[in-house]
């Protein structure tokens, strides 16, 4: 489930495996590109907490008994509300409908990872800070998307948010 074994695994469309140089450009781009962005979702994190006492004292005390179900719904909800890219851009290899508006192969889609995000017939109060929303509740594949989605969805996600947690866990 690493990263590094998910790009040793990984093959190219003629069958063969990457390279040495291309898994270690590949890992540096995961630890370059990642740093910046999980720089600012932690960022967003400390913000909201601070804005918000109760779920501060909350995570502290669930820090000091070991436990992290709620630290990991503070992250979740961070990335949520706070979502580091707002949107992604893919072109269509196949034609397809998106709200009924027929889209033919080749032309460029993004979809709004901030917009999805807010939509109130997928999270109540959206505008809101409820990190208790991700409690006992897997995010959705197609309704939680701040690392994009689908084949083209972002490598360095678990990483990300391990990094966010043990940041966290360290600072509170």
């Amino acid at each position: 489930p690493d990263v590094l074994s998910t790009l040793l695994r990984a093959r190219h469309e003629d069958g063969n495996p990457m390279s040495d140089v291309e898994i270690r450009d590949e890992l540096m781009t995961l630890l370059l590109a990642g740093h910046e962005t999980t720089a600012t979702a932690l960022a967003w994190a400390v913000e909201r907490l601070v804005r918000h006492p109760d779920y501060h004292a909350r995570l502290n005390e669930e820090i000091r008994s070991g436990r992290t179900e709620f630290l990991d719904a503070v992250v979740k909800e961070t990335l949520r509300l706070r979502p580091v890219i707002s949107v992604v851009s893919r072109r269509l290899k196949a034609p397809m409908r998106v709200g009924g508006v027929p889209l033919p192969a080749g032309v460029n889609i993004m979809p709004s990872i901030y917009l999805m995000h807010r939509r109130p017939e997928i999270y109540a109060e959206p505008e809101r800070f409820l990190p208790e929303r991700f409690l006992g509740n897997r995010p959705g594949t197609y309704t939680w998307i701040p690392f994009g989605g689908g084949v083209r969805r972002c490598i360095g996600e678990a990483f990300a948010e391990y990094e966010m947690r043990v940041v966290l866990a360290t600072l509170f």
